[in-house]
Order: C-alpha cells, then sequence, then structure tokens
C-alpha cells in the first residue's frame, strides 16, 4: 500500500501509532491490519481463517525474564474445549516455570476465525498488578511457517521501545 507510514522514526509508542493508523484507516474493511516499524509488518492482533472444528496448539518459545508474557486465544463464535471439559471463548496462556510450554486443545467456531494477541502484567510500586493488552509497546509480527503455523516475535508493552525479541511463541491449527 502506498500511503502506509513506517511509524519506527515517528517518536511514537506502537500503541499510539495504532491509533493514528486507526484514525487514518475508517473504514475497518479497507484498513491494512498492520503498521510498518523499520519495514515490518506489525501487529496488535492476528486474525486467522480456520477450520470449524480442530485442535489448536500453542509453544511459547521464550521470554526475557522479569517480564510477564501471556497469549490470548479468541475463538470467534465458538470455543475451546479444556482437559476438564469445560468449554471457553477465551484462552490466555501464560509464560510461567511451573507449567509444560506447550498447551494443546480441541476449538469449535462458527465463523471459521480465531484470534491471537498478547497479554502482558504490569507491576506497580504500590504492590497492584495490571493484565495489559494493545498498550505502550506491545505488539507483534508474524512468521508464517505453513499453512496452519505462524511463529510470533513478540514486543512486551512496558519496553522503552519496541523489542520484538522479549517474547516468541508459535499457534499450530490442526
Amino acid at each position: 500500500m502506498t500511503n502506509e507510514i513506517d511509524y519506527a522514526q515517528s517518536g511514537l509508542s506502537l500503541q499510539l501509532a495504532n491509533l493514528e493508523h486507526f484514525n487514518r484507516f475508517p473504514d475497518k474493511t479497507s484498513r491494512p491490519d498492520h503498521i510498518l516499524w523499520n519495514g515490518i509488518r506489525v501487529k496488535g492482533a492476528d486474525r486467522w481463517d480456520v477450520s470449524q472444528r480442530g485442535r489448536v496448539r500453542i509453544e511459547l518459545l521464550s521470554a526475557k525474564s522479569g517480564e510477564e508474557h501471556g497469549v490470548d486465544l479468541k475463538i470467534e463464535d465458538g470455543w475451546v474445549e479444556l482437559l476438564n471439559g469445560d468449554k471457553i471463548p477465551l484462552l490466555r496462556t501464560w509464560v510461567d516455570p511451573r507449567y509444560d510450554n506447550v498447551v494443546d486443545y480441541p476449538y469449535f467456531t462458527k465463523t471459521g476465525r480465531i484470534c491471537v494477541w498478547i497479554v502482558f502484567k504490569r507491576h506497580y510500586k504500590n504492590g497492584r498488578v495490571i493484565e495489559e493488552k494493545w498498550t505502550g509497546n506491545s505488539g507483534f509480527w508474524v512468521e508464517q511457517e505453513g499453512k496452519n503455523q505462524r511463529l510470533y516475535h513478540c514486543s512486551h508493552g512496558m519496553a522503552p521501545t519496541p523489542d520484538f525479541n522479549a517474547f516468541t511463541f508459535r499457534v499450530t491449527v490442526l
């Protein structure tokens, strides 16, 4: 798209660059699903067209220590089925050394779409902890590894400048 702006030198955070991008393209049907950052297509969320039924696997590959990263997987008009049989529309998976770094669940979606974005925890001096998404320099670029597999290179929202090596994970739809 010829009228795209590369926001890397704008002085804006990813959050503010995305807000400006949305204002520049008010019609979401013609809006690019990314912004440019040093020539890389950066997103706040990723939407996939998938089969109505299948399995979804999330592999948490790497995360910088001292930051708490997670992945949200939203099943549009559907659910992920947990091991206990519960069916939930949004699966949140945190990087946590106490747990396995791979989750794998069956899913169902009427619309044939899933959405992926990252979350992180912000710790305040008063002890308060807030789970956030789409703020500060939170975002990612996507590496397509096959028709049904994507690798996400993510920046933590509290990074002073985007750092797409802060967190990586893979999503596979089977």
